[in-house]
């Protein structure tokens, strides 16, 4: 089935001579799936990739470069078309290219884009090699005035310069115009002239006489009727249908006097029409004609064109574009600024939220009134630029409020409310308590049921955050004992499911979550549909119901799609990767939080960026990382005071049970219907090392023995370790040394390279070290601690301070990530220069920076060997690295 084509025109009526550059451009796309096809304007460039474009067997998409393009606007009219339907916003230029060569991949479709020259330099190598170097089964071509250059790492692509038809071939395309307009003379004195170029021929065979300016003289002839139709063609930039054409000239020429225009400027080739019956004209007519219209021509096409483009069917972002291109060129300012704030949500909702502040950009500033202030706010809450966004809408608020003393209209009232609304969801998204409750309180008494529903979530989230979570419940309650609304009964479940879900009370999520479930599973798609199936999938696997939850986040990934909406994703990328964290893929978990958290910390989102760091120290300590775990924790705690956030306090001092307990800790308790694999291994491995150390044998051979099955996989160093340890307990009891001394052994390599803190290491096995029948007991080791965060190494006695020594530092953290391996030669230089191991320049400096590390821990027990073929860090027991 294939995909409609994008505005543009097809191969014209016309079209011979190039059999051979078809067959042979398309044998090259089967194999190298990027073309270019370059040369001079006239030479058929157009014409000859419709002609391989009309072969090819998957969907086509067409997109013409028009001047003021940019990447961003051709790339998301291209993943438009391809879908025909709305898209995801994207945030980055190297987000949408990734999302269009997917969808190009998995459609097997050709995008064909014609004048790539319109673009800068950087745009169309973005394209060629960007989006072009990553195409296997799609395809990419391109026509331009020029070639796109090349560089060493350019990936394959097919070019072909295409010059002017030979003799033969242009013999044949005059026969051919010939039978279609009638036999004229002339053809060598065309020739001459041409070049063989097919555009000048048909100029030419058109009666073109070959004066330095032929297109422009032709134009310049035309009776009235047809100069208005060829105008209106030239500035519409987007090929027209008849009937709307028809539509454009009505009251300008007698009704039959269109139809009579558009046929002769077809006998006189200056209008060309495609496949599908629309008419438009050549980039060398279109130049020409707009330099001939006087002022009073120009502005009665862009009239014309107007009044049918509004009403025209043409996709939402196209239609938009095209109207403000034609109320700007009329100076219609006011009337342009209203259009766009009136299209700002369907823009918004076809993923062109960027277009949509570049067109409020554009705008006079005298024009940038509280409703484009606002509309452009929300573009960037759309953006996920919350960071900007925020301080727009205080400004926005400050302004109204200025504002309030005099007499307002209706509609300012509905406007303040609008900015309310807007600027108390940022403020909770920016972790801005005071602002928020500020807003709520100047707020007015809600009008609507909607109103009262998003105050009402607000004001209860803003309870929670500030510490107070039985107030937020109770406004929950008496709001749901007040209304038998289905809707506001679902979303007050779904609110206190949240909180409970983030305050860690298990046992109190079932049944909120079953409520708001079944309330709202018929909900309209908007903005908050998807987060029901999302945060019902983060509590689903906190219940241990894997299955449902994997449904469920499929559920939330696929209407989400369907919306496109940014911020939903990062929440949904946040609560995803708690979902793994409960599975037991700590590693997984972990990359994915520091991931979405460097997002959410860019975008101002604080709020999923601190849930992010929280979950990321709980993966920390559940890996035996604790240092680092502990000191990620103390920094959000720190920042939660601050920010007067205390309600976000519990979930990190829930994320700090799954620390390993002290020595004088109480016993963990083994809950046989635990499912969740991390947590599940976690206390049998603990419960294993106690029984063991009371000399309860059988308990701790039961629970090793159930352990075992849990424990495989680079995520359960640790269990494994405390198996062990417990098994060399075993050992030491039953007076079998040498399998204890194997199985500690045992324990301290799985640790090691499993990444468990030193210091963790050395507390762990303190107590079997001091039940060894030993001479004296070992003292305990000096912690010495290599601090990334401050860049600095202390230890007993001294501190060295790394913040000048860029590369030694870079080499020592390299090897404190992995002590006890050796790290090559070729990793080293990667981790100090970056670049590409080269013995000649490497060798020697790496052995100077080597002796400085050394120097550097001189004294500490702590040292860095030479291994062939690298080098390894020898840590000392009391060693702890805390990453950055």
């Amino acid at each position: 089935m294939r995909t409609p084509s994008a505005p543009g025109l097809g191969p014209p009526a016309v079209f011979v001579g190039r059999a051979q550059e078809v067959r042979r451009l398309g044998d090259m796309l089967r194999r190298v799936h990027t073309g270019v096809v370059y040369g001079l304007p006239g030479a058929g460039k157009s014409a000859l990739v419709a002609a391989v474009a009309a072969k090819h067997r998957g969907p086509v998409v067409h997109r013409r470069v028009r001047p003021g393009d940019t990447l961003d606007t051709v790339v998301d009219d291209v993943r438009r078309l391809l879908s025909e339907a709305p898209v995801a916003q994207a945030l980055s230029d190297a987000s949408r290219l990734e999302a269009l060569a997917g969808e190009l991949e998995a459609r097997r479709a050709l995008c064909v884009l014609d004048d790539l020259h319109v673009l800068g330099p950087p745009d169309r190598a973005a394209l060629v090699e960007d989006l072009g170097g990553r195409l296997r089964q799609g395809t990419l071509l391109a026509t331009s005035r020029e070639s796109v250059p090349r560089h060493a790492a350019s990936p394959d692509r097919v070019e072909l310069r295409l010059e002017g038809l030979p003799e033969e071939a242009a013999r044949q395309l005059w026969r051919e115009l010939d039978a279609l307009y009638g036999e004229r003379d002339g053809f060598d004195a065309a020739w001459g002239r041409s070049r063989g170029l097919p555009f000048l021929l048909r100029r030419a065979h058109a009666g073109d006489t070959g004066g330095d300016e032929p297109v422009r003289a032709a134009l310049a002839g035309l009776p009235l009727d047809e100069r208005r139709l060829a105008a209106m063609l030239a500035l519409s930039q987007l090929p027209l249908t008849a009937s709307t054409l028809e539509q454009a000239l009505a009251g300008h020429a007698p009704p039959d006097a269109w139809g009579e225009a558009l046929k002769q400027l077809g006998a006189k080739l200056l209008v060309e029409t495609d496949s599908r019956g629309r008419h438009g004209v050549h980039d060398l007519v279109r130049e020409a004609m707009v330099s001939l219209l006087s002022p009073e021509e120009t502005r009665a096409a862009h009239e014309a064109l107007l009044s049918v483009l509004e009403r025209e069917a043409l996709p939402a972002v196209v239609r938009v574009r095209a109207v403000c291109r034609h109320l700007q060129a009329l100076g219609q300012h006011e009337a342009r600024a209203a259009f766009i704030v009136a299209q700002a949500e369907p823009l918004v909702r076809h993923g062109a939220a960027d277009e949509l502040m570049g067109l409020l950009d554009s705008l006079p500033a005298p024009l940038r009134t509280p409703q484009v202030r606002l509309a452009h706010a929300r573009a960037r809450v759309r953006l996920l630029d919350l960071r900007r966004a925020y301080p727009e809408l205080l400004a926005l608020r400050a302004s109204l409020e200025a504002a309030a003393g005099a007499p307002a209209p209706e509609s300012n009232e509905s406007l303040r409310e609008g900015v309310g609304t807007v600027l108390v969801r940022v403020a909770l998204f920016a972790l801005e308590p005071e602002a928020c409750e500020r807003t709520l309180e100047a707020m007015p008494v809600p009008g609507s049921a909607e109103v009262f529903l998003q105050q009402l979530l607000a004001w209860t989230a803003l309870r929670f955050f500030q510490g107070r979570l039985d107030e937020s419940l109770a406004m929950l309650d008496n709001a749901a004992a007040a209304t038998g609304d289905r809707r506001m009964l679902g979303w007050c479940a779904y609110a206190r499911a949240l909180m409970l879900w983030i305050e860690g009370r298990d046992s109190e999520l079932a049944e909120p979550l079953a409520q708001c479930v079944s309330l709202l599973e018929d909900a309209p798609l908007d903005s908050r549909g998807p987060l029901v199936a999302a945060m019902s999938a983060g509590i689903l696997s906190r219940l241990g119901r894997f299955t449902e939850a994997d449904a469920a986040l499929a559920s939330a990934r696929e209407r989400l799609g369907q919306l496109g909406a940014p911020r939903l994703a990062l929440e949904l990328d946040c609560i995803a990767a708690w979902v793994r964290a409960e599975r037991g893929h700590r590693r997984a978990a972990l990359a994915t939080l520091r991931e979405t958290e460097g997002r959410a910390e860019k975008a101002g989102y604080l709020f999923v960026r601190l849930l992010c760091r929280v979950g990321a120290g709980r993966m920390l300590l559940e890996l035996g990382r604790r240092a680092e775990g502990r000191a990620q924790l103390d920094v959000v705690e720190e920042e939660v005071r601050a920010r007067g956030v205390v309600g976000l306090m519990r979930a990190v001092h829930v994320a700090r049970t799954l620390d390993v307990p002290g020595p004088q800790a109480p016993p963990v308790t083994v809950e046989p219907r635990e499912v969740r694999p991390g947590i599940a291994a976690r206390q049998r491995a603990l419960a294993a090392l106690a029984a063991a150390r009371s000399a309860d044998a059988p308990r701790a051979t039961a629970l090793l023995t159930q352990l075992e099955p849990m424990t495989h996989g680079e995520d359960f160093a640790l269990e494994r370790m405390l198996a062990l340890l417990a098994r060399a307990t075993l050992h030491r009891h039953a007076g079998r040394l040498h399998e204890a001394t194997q199985a500690l052994e045992e324990a301290l390599r799985e640790a090691m390279e499993g990444g468990v803190d030193p210091e963790l290491m050395a507390e762990l096995t303190r107590p079997l070290a001091s039940e060894a029948a030993r001479p004296a007991e070992a003292p305990a080791p000096e912690q010495v601690v290599l601090d990334a965060r401050r860049h600095e190494l202390r230890a007993p006695g001294k501190t060295v301070s790394l913040e000048r020594r860029a590369l030694p530092r870079r080499l020592l953290y390299a090897l404190a990530r992995q002590p006890g391996r050796t790290l090559s030669k070729e990793d080293c230089v990667r981790a100090m220069w970056n670049a590409d191991y080269d013995p000649r320049l490497h060798d020697n400096a790496l052995r100077v920076h080597v002796s400085h590390v050394r120097d550097m821990l001189e004294g500490t027990g702590t040292r860095v060997v030479f291994e062939d073929p690298g080098y390894r860090l020898d840590a000392s027991p009391g060693f702890t690295f805390v990453a950055e």
